[in-house]
């Protein structure tokens, strides 16, 4: 079991020092150096958050259950949920790289073993105060439950044996239960995430004429619904409706599709179902209500996969046009009975969209990397747009596929990239490629993607101010920009790589190194050219020539006696060109 990793360690500290440090009881005894530093509170705030999410509490009340402290015999929150009429006895262990041990199992199993029998003198005030409260408990609930969490590697064997032995003795008490809830770093992660999930909660009535029922292979309905309903399910639940499919609303201006559709039910509604090619949408469950003549689908899980454009421009024109009738307006409408994060609800998704004008890119909006990456930035306040959409608007916070995927490229060893972005972009950008999926690797994480970007706007800002004061290497700049970009991102790795980084800081961190960069890129492309900028930074050859001595004269690396060989070395299973001499230099890259 891998211990929490960084980037998810990063959100939940702060998470646990924002919502639930100010609730927690204060701290006991006279050593304030001991007790009031922040990793133990923090820790103690653990143990509130591990409440939260495992019963559902409010960060105060599950503050309150905290009584970690000196004395706490290995209790480090009690809680008892009365719905279920549970005793909660909680010890947590907030350490990056240690496992839960024996000696933490030990402690825990003797303030169980206290704590049953009743005999608070040996705890702390924490407890003591909540005495009566806990006797209660004690008293009437019908479970008591054991709950270890950590963010370590995972649990000794010695630790389990401990606890094992603790709820299968006979001499225990009998409500004790068997099953040990162990709340680790995958389900850490995963209530991180689910945190900024879009889903459409509830259930969802949609009137339905002429319907009919498919029941093999997949239970599907289909029949003619009145597009004036669609609009009234857009308009009250929006984005969320679309959120598994491609794209959101591109917008009437972007379409002459969408233009079309607003224009026949401007002029002539009632053939609006014969000009449109319909709407699919999946759901997790399906129940036909009503009788033949009042048909509805109540419908769990709703997802529009096809339809997005038909739906939001229709809803677009009846806020233009209020008073315009369009009840005569139906529309055929597919229901499929299906997970859409499954195979074959990507598959349907895919296969459906292309009424509109379908961009390769679009198709990334499948990948459930893309949005577990998006849950992840909303924890740092970050917009991830992997999806098309008409009002995404222009903020720092905000990061969309196309800059995510050209910093990612260029962050990469591959000195191919930059030619490849100029002249075939939609090799990286195609979700079925390898380049795409070696950028949207399983290990990149939220942190780095928001770090990588930020990175990039820096240099290219950078660079196009130059570009626009005029200087005489101006082409070189405007041209050579991801080649050089690509050099710069080497010597930032450390920082995309650690915690949370702000623009401002970058450009205060790497003005200095980006002026000798500069200088260099336009010494060696001045030497190397031959022929117009455009034309020199489109060939690949030109690019990975130029990267490398770009790389070796700012790496201070002229001097290094392990180049002349690199450079004559020629692989032809190597990854991609040079590939011993440029993961050399990258190794090498100072970092800034």
């Amino acid at each position: 079991m891998a211990a929490l990793a960084n980037n998810y360690m990063i959100i939940l500290k702060r998470i646990l020092e924002e919502r639930f440090l100010p609730y927690l009881p204060p701290l006991l005894g006279n050593a304030p150096n001991r007790h009031s530093s922040k990793e133990k509170q923090l820790s103690r705030a653990f143990s509130a958050f591990v409440l939260h999410k495992l019963c559902g509490l409010a960060p105060n009340i599950a503050a309150a259950a905290v009584v970690d402290d000196f004395d706490d015999k290995g209790l480090d929150a009690v809680h008892y949920h009365e719905r279920n009429e549970t005793l909660y006895l909680v010890q947590v262990k907030l350490k990056e790289s240690e496992q839960f041990k024996q000696v933490d199992a030990h402690a825990f199993c003797e303030g169980v073993r206290l704590l049953l029998a009743q005999e608070f003198d040996q705890f702390n005030d924490n407890l003591k105060t909540r005495r009566v409260q806990i006797e209660n408990a004690i008293d009437t609930c019908s479970h008591i439950h054991l709950v270890i969490a950590y963010t370590g590697d995972g649990v000794s064997q010695n630790a389990t044996n401990a606890l094992d032995s603790l709820v299968n003795s006979d001499q225990e008490e009998e409500r004790l239960e068997k099953n040990i809830t162990y709340y680790k770093s995958e389900n850490i992660v995963t209530d991180l995430l689910n945190e900024n999930i879009r889903t459409l909660a509830g259930s969802v009535e949609i009137p339905i004429q002429k319907c009919q029922k498919i029941d093999e292979p997949r239970t599907t309905y289909y029949g003619m619904v009145k597009v004036a309903d669609l609009i009234e399910l857009h308009q009250r639940h929006e984005k969320i409706l679309y959120e598994r499919n491609i794209r959101y609303f591109l917008g009437s201006t972007r379409s002459e599709i969408n233009k079309s559709i607003k224009s026949t039910l401007g002029d002539n509604p009632k053939d609006f179902f014969y000009f449109n090619n319909g709407v699919t949408a999946v759901c997790d469950s399906i129940e036909l209500k009503g009788n033949s003549n009042n048909r509805k689908l109540k419908v769990r899980g709703l997802s529009v996969i096809n339809g997005a454009q038909t739906i939001a421009s229709a809803a677009e024109f009846k806020q233009q046009n209020p008073t315009k009738q369009i009840d005569d307006a139906r529309v055929m409408f597919t229901l499929i009975k299906v997970h859409s994060e499954g195979e074959f609800g990507k598959k349907v998704t895919k296969s459906r969209n292309h009424q509109n004008p379908v961009h390769i890119t679009n198709f990334a909006s499948l990948d459930e990397k893309q949005e577990f990456l998006r849950q992840e930035m909303a924890h740092h306040n970050y917009l991830y747009h992997y999806r098309p959409e008409a009002n995404s608007t222009n903020s720092n916070n905000i990061i969309n596929l196309d800059e995510t995927i050209r910093a990612l490229v260029l962050s990469k060893n591959d000195p191919r990239y930059p030619a490849i972005l100029k002249k075939e972009s939609l090799r990286v950008s195609n979700p079925a490629s390898d380049e795409y999926k070696s950028i949207f690797a399983e290990d990149l994480t939220g942190l780095q993607l928001i770090n990588t970007v930020l990175c990039e706007r820096v240099i290219r800002e950078l660079i196009q101010s130059n570009d626009k004061r005029g200087e005489t290497d101006r082409l070189i700049y405007r041209h050579g920009i991801l080649a050089i970009t690509a050099v710069m991102l080497k010597r930032l790795r450390n920082k995309i790589n650690a915690n949370l980084l702000t623009s401002d800081l970058i450009k205060q961190d790497i003005s200095h190194s980006f002026d000798e960069l500069r200088q260099h890129a336009a010494d060696i492309a001045n030497s190397q050219m031959y022929e117009g900028a455009l034309a020199f930074f489109r060939k690949q050859e030109n690019v990975i020539t130029f990267t490398a001595t770009l790389m070796i004269k700012n790496f201070s690396l002229s001097a290094d006696q392990a180049l002349p060989h690199l450079k004559n070395i020629s692989d032809p299973s190597d990854q991609y060109p040079k590939q011993r001499l440029f993961d050399y230099l990258i190794q090498r890259a100072p970092q800034i």
